[in-house]
């Protein structure tokens, strides 16, 4: 019945809106207006993102996947429980007290495994910082999640964003990298020299324009409460999961039928 892979809503509206939307092919568009106005997108009141002003820096990536190519030539590290892409490419997975002094480590907020903060979280972050660890935030699911996110901490170089969850676009892949650090990195280079997919900037431009960071979740958060309820699991903050002993089932495809039949009513 359920997946543990974090699944999309398949939304009929905003799938609606994609299918109807013209992709103008030979248009150019700025990195930077777009990263403005992503800066702009990310405000609600359902997941608050705290410090950002502080990350000067920010560049469009093909989605959060490609960001992470920004620290990967350091020594990374991730937590048990991590996106798998970092496994699969061999980022060794650490206790967070065992990562060496002056590394760096990736780690999801909401975290990939509950879509909840990690449970060591605070503790994490005095950790990082005693060590001179840097972080790497992958924010990948706050698109779709309930909470608040802090950046204020001076351990924390690199915040990122995709619109993959919020809008099933992972196949048309955008997102966006913040950064506090000045010097040279593969996303500041394709930035520069306009090295981007401009169709797909100007197809997340007008999701933007259209939809808040926080429509899946105002639409789907009270059937995600339903459905935990039916099936004795815990809710996540994101709205994708039901928690079963802190194990993520997605929900999206129940989400999906539930919304359907309320619509058909």
């Amino acid at each position: 019945m359920f997946s543990s892979k974090a699944i999309p809503m398949h939304d009929k509206v905003i799938k609606e809106f994609i299918d109807n939307t013209s992709l103008h092919l030979n248009k150019i568009y700025a990195p930077q207006v777009f990263v403005q106005q992503h800066r702009k997108w990310l405000e609600n009141n359902t997941f608050r993102i705290v410090g950002l002003d502080s990350f000067k820096y920010g560049y469009v990536t093909a989605g959060v996947t490609e960001a992470f190519n920004e620290v990967y030539r350091e020594r990374c590290y991730v937590l048990d429980g991590e996106y798998s892409y970092h496994k699969d490419i061999g980022i060794p997975i650490f206790n967070y007290k065992d990562i060496p002094f002056g590394s760096r480590l990736i780690i999801s907020y909401p975290f990939a495994a509950t879509g909840n903060p990690h449970t060591d979280w605070h503790d994490i972050l005095g950790y990082c910082k005693e060590k001179n660890i840097s972080i790497f935030v992958d924010a990948c699911l706050a698109g779709v999640s309930l909470g608040k996110l802090d950046l204020t901490h001076s351990c924390i170089t690199h915040v990122a964003f995709s619109f993959s969850k919020a809008f099933n676009t992972g196949h048309i892949r955008c997102g966006v990298v913040y950064t506090t650090e000045s010097h040279s990195s593969p996303a500041s280079v394709t930035n520069k020299h306009f090295y981007l997919n401009h169709s797909s900037m100007l197809l997340h431009l007008d999701l933007m324009n259209k939809f808040t960071s926080d429509w899946i979740f105002q639409k789907y958060r009270i059937n995600q409460i339903k459905l935990c309820e039916e099936h004795n699991l815990t809710q996540s903050d994101c709205v994708l999961f039901g928690l079963d002993n802190n194990k993520r089932n997605c929900l999206s495809r129940l989400l999906e039928t539930l919304q359907s039949c309320h619509s058909q009513r």
